[in-house]
Order: structure tokens, then sequence, then C-alpha cells
């Protein structure tokens, strides 16, 4: 027998429901859910409770407001533009919705249990977490073609970029300014650990050490929501990517600029490439590290390190059949699958493995070593470096991962023109 849904509960009536959907819209945006799955999910957790209601989020605005049975004043927040990678909280408020939409929770619950999952803090200890911020940025080092000095300074740097980040958190206002801190300190202290270390390549140093505060992930989702018909969200995260992009260019160019009144700037020296096989154990450790900084649970361990050495071994594999131009949207199709069906298990979503594997495919490095080419420091043979290129590379992650929904049905469908999304499990 079909349990009965609950509905608002005691005391509940159409304005309390509406500030726990806006509520819930500003966590599922802070969990770095597209636009269009944070709609849906609000919806779909209207409908459980027999309210109609009309969603809409961009990267720095919410708005929702109840339509029927009655109308309810509408309810608007906004959104701050630097959401923090915390799978543990995303995973919890997936399943609130799901659990709501499955009939089983009433207001008065649904509330208490999301300042629950707001109020998560990351399960780690902050040490370990900046030092995992170094140990992932030593594995990308090496991914992008770095030796081990390189590894070793990115591991310095993303300490650093860990520190940086950690130091503010509190506010939710200072992402730009935390990027051009980011790249200004970090370009400083690659440049000086030349003094002390082999040469080195700085680029392959910095951003590895940098690239969990690199927007290309911000960039990604917004070429999403523009390729699902999200215009107005798509259009806004993704100047707001290129905006931070162009930040990371400053503090590299104000770093460059105070280190000439000094030093002559380092040139460049070819990295000692290590193995394919050593790489793809050091993506493993990485892997680990990410799971920390990303504040996966332990379930999730598996599927974080799975989705890092598919995208790289995938995309690795076929720049030898395509090249480069072609090697991400099927890199990206086959995570978007494996992601997808690793979703279908129970309270597992499909994140867990496809955003790990697309931090390493996403263009983060075509942006750095385009303002390094403009700054005149890029290595011979990277001076076409566009940042259009960036954008492309973005387009053909996103149709990777359309093709995978086509093959792999989310269990979340969205349908925008609809007031009720279909619905029948987590995303």
């Amino acid at each position: 027998m079909e349990r009965e849904p609950h509905g608002l509960g005691t005391g509940g009536d159409e304005a309390a429901a509406s500030r726990f959907l806006l509520d819930l819209a500003r966590a599922l945006h802070l969990a770095y859910q597209p636009s269009l799955l944070v709609e849906a999910r609000v919806r779909r957790v209207a409908t459980a409770w027999g309210l109609k209601t009309e969603v809409f989020t961009v990267q720095s605005l919410a708005m929702t407001q109840v339509v029927a049975p009655r109308r309810a004043p509408a309810g608007f927040t906004r959104l701050p533009f630097n959401p923090h990678w915390n799978l543990g909280r995303a995973a919890a408020l997936l399943q609130l919705t799901d659990d709501i939409a499955a009939g089983g929770v009433a207001l008065p619950e649904a509330r208490a249990r999301l300042e629950r999952i707001v109020a998560q803090r990351s399960p780690f200890p902050k040490w370990l977490v900046l030092l995992a911020y170094g140990v992932y940025g030593a594995a990308v080092a090496a991914r992008v073609g770095g030796g081990w000095w390189e590894m070793f300074a990115a591991l310095l740097v993303g300490g650093l970029a860990g520190v940086i980040h950690f130091g503010t958190l509190r506010s939710q206002r200072v992402d730009l300014q935390k990027s051009f801190l980011a790249a200004f300190l970090g370009t400083l202290v690659a440049f000086g650990l030349r003094f002390v270390l082999p040469p080195f390549d700085v680029v392959q140093a910095l951003f590895g050490g940098a690239v969990l505060l690199v927007p290309a992930m911000v960039v990604t989702l917004g070429s999403l929501e523009l390729a699902t018909e999200s215009v107005e969200a798509g259009m806004t995260r993704l100047v707001y990517g290129l905006l931070r992009f162009l930040m990371l260019g400053v503090g590299i160019m104000a770093a460059t600029t105070l280190w000439r009144f000094v030093w002559p700037l380092p040139v460049h020296s070819d990295a000692h490439v290590l193995p394919p096989l050593v790489t793809f154990l050091l993506l493993a450790v990485g892997g680990v590290a990410l799971a920390v900084c990303m504040a996966g649970r332990p379930r999730d361990l598996v599927g974080i390190v799975g989705g890092v050495l598919l995208a790289y071994g995938t995309q690795a594999g076929m720049k030898v059949v395509l090249g480069e131009q072609g090697s991400p949207m099927v890199a990206a199709f086959v995570l978007g699958v494996a992601g997808l069906l690793y979703g279908r298990g129970g309270q597992r979503m499909p994140m867990t493995v496809i955003m790990p594997g697309l931090l390493q495919l996403a263009p983060g490095f075509m942006g750095t070593q385009a303002v390094i080419a403009l700054l005149g420091m890029g290595r011979p043979g990277t001076e076409d470096a566009r940042p259009f290129n960036v954008l492309l590379v973005a387009l053909q992650l996103v149709l990777g991962l359309v093709f995978a929904t086509l093959v792999v049905p989310p269990r979340v469908t969205v349908d925008r023109d609809a007031a009720e999304p279909s619905a029948s499990g987590s995303a």
C-alpha cells in the first residue's frame, strides 16, 4: 500500500512553505547544482506538498512564489558567487528532496533537516584539507606534463591557495579578490622557488597549485545552462567565470610587474615528463586528496577516484585517435554515462563521479596558458593560446554530457515548459 503524502504539517501554510523553498534553492545553488536542476528539485518538493510553485534562479538570485492553491508573497534572495564544494552536504540535500518527494517528510521536519544540513562543516580537520590542496595540486602538475620539481612547487603553491581559500571562507563576497590574491602570491612563490630549485616549468607549477581556484567548472556549468536553455543563468555564470579568469590574469600580471623591478623573469624550462603509468598512479593519490578537498563521504571515495582516473584515461586514449580537438567531448560522454549509472545506486549521486572527472577535463590549463602567453612567458608552441579556446573545450564537455543523458536518462527529468517536472528518484 502506498504511503499517503505528508502535507505542510501542523501550523504550515503557503508563506512558510515559500520561505522554505527559497532557502532550499539557495542551499542547492551553493552545492554546485546547475540552475535547471535547482528549479526542478524545488518544484518536486512543492508538488509533494500539493503546491504549485514558480521558481527562477540565476547565478546571483533565486526567486520562488507559491501560486496555488493560494497565492503567497514572492520571495527572493541574493546568492553569493563563491560556492564551496561539499559533496557530503550536496548528497544530503538531494536525499532530502527525494524524501520529501516520496511523501514522507512534512514542512516542520524538512525545515529542521535543512538547517542541520546547511550547518554541516567539512568532516576533515583544516590542516588535512590544506595538505590535500597541495597534494592535489602536485598531482595536477604531473597531469599537465610536469615532473617532480613542478610537482614540488605546485605542492607549496597549492597549500598557499588552500590557506587563502579557507582564510576568506567566512565571507562569501570576496571570490574575485581571492582569485587575484592567489594568483599574485602564487606567482611570486613560483618565481622565488626558481632560486632554490633546479629549473622547472613555472606555468605548470602555478596552474597545479591554484587549480581549485581556477573557474573552469564555472565556465563549464555556464555552458551547460546555455545548452539547456537556461540562458539567463548561463550568461551570468559565464561572464562571472571569465571575469575570474581575468582576475587571475591581473594577479599574475601584477606579480610579474613587481618581479621585473628586482629580477628578470624566469625563462621557460622543459619539464621532465613522467611516464604515463607513474602519472596515472599519482592521479589516484590526487583523487584521494580531492575527496578531502570536496568533503566527500567515505562511501564516495571509490566514485571520486574512479571519476578522476576514468576521465584522464579516456582523454589520453582519445588524444591518440582524435587529437586535442575531439577528445574532451568523448571523455565527457564516457564520464557522464559512468556517473549516471553510478547515481542509480542507493543514496549516490552522479556528480560524485562527474564533477571530479570534469576537473581533469575542464579547460583551466588552457585559460592559464592564454594568460601567460599574453604576458610573453608561454612555452614555445603556445603562442596561439586564446581565451576563446576555453569556451570551445567547455562546449565540447557540455555536448558530451548531453549525449550521455540520451544513453542513460537521468532519474530526474527536467521540462522547463512544465510547471511540474517528471521525477522518479535521485539525479
